[in-house]
């Protein structure tokens, strides 16, 4: 009898999917209820911080595009083409279940980018405390060092955070950086929330939740992390 109750509320009252949506500058992640609030000047308003000479921190591509949300703009993520985007596309996807991810989000839209200087941000919701297994990470790792050897991966513990941050040194034709993917992961009300941040440059320091030796002030897409793992309000 008690399973049968059960059956029904679950039938009568239907779990919510997970998704977000953009309120103003702000990603509200539903029904787990946590809202990260983005860079300013991924808005429109001036950036002063000068980018990287021929690649900038400009604004670029359809706002649907550039904070996706809906699932035809996930979808549209996948097997990213274009240098950066090919990679982190491809080793994203081969740590993190593609069908967990509610939003990516940047200065300009994910895949065929004409820049390696700005931040791209993915969120992926999962539905109980998943735990990243030392398997998907090992994946992750083999599938970095498939497009660059130099791939590296490190873990550890910050504040309420496990971060797993994957770097390789990316050189394409006659130019190159230091590429930088990381995984915050935390519990959130009984579920775990992953962030996935890539960027070019090195670590960053975040009172509370980062200690590096690299100053954001001058590299927009540092500052713009930075900027986000500071305003993230679990509700």
């Amino acid at each position: 009898m008690s399973s049968l109750i059960l059956v029904l509320v679950a039938l009568l009252h239907p779990t919510a999917p997970d998704s977000a949506r953009l309120v103003g500058s702000t990603i509200v992640v539903e029904p787990i209820g946590f809202q990260i609030a983005l860079p300013p000047a991924w808005f429109g308003k001036k950036d002063t911080v000068r980018g990287i000479e021929g690649c900038g921190h400009d604004l670029r591509g359809s706002v649907e595009r550039r904070f996706a949300t809906s699932q035809t703009m996930l979808d549209s993520l996948r097997n990213a083409r274009g240098e950066w985007d090919r990679e982190y596309s491809a080793v994203t996807d081969s740590i993190l279940p593609f069908a967990h991810l509610v939003a990516h989000v940047g200065p300009e839209p994910f895949g065929r980018g004409q820049c390696f200087g700005d931040l791209q941000m993915r969120i992926y919701v999962f539905p109980d405390a998943w735990i990243l297994p030392e398997e998907a990470k090992a994946t992750g790792l083999r599938t970095a060092r498939s497009f660059f050897p130099s791939a590296t991966l490190v873990g550890r513990d910050s504040a309420q955070w496990h971060i797993d941050r994957l770097r390789w040194d990316a050189w394409y034709y006659d130019y190159g950086a230091e590429a930088n993917l990381e995984i915050f992961t935390t519990t959130v009300r009984g579920r775990t929330v992953a962030l996935v941040f890539m960027r070019s440059g090195g670590d960053i320091a975040v009172s509370g939740v980062l200690s590096g030796s690299i100053s954001s002030e001058n590299d927009p897409a540092a500052r713009d992390e930075r900027f986000i793992l500071e305003h993230i309000r679990f509700q």
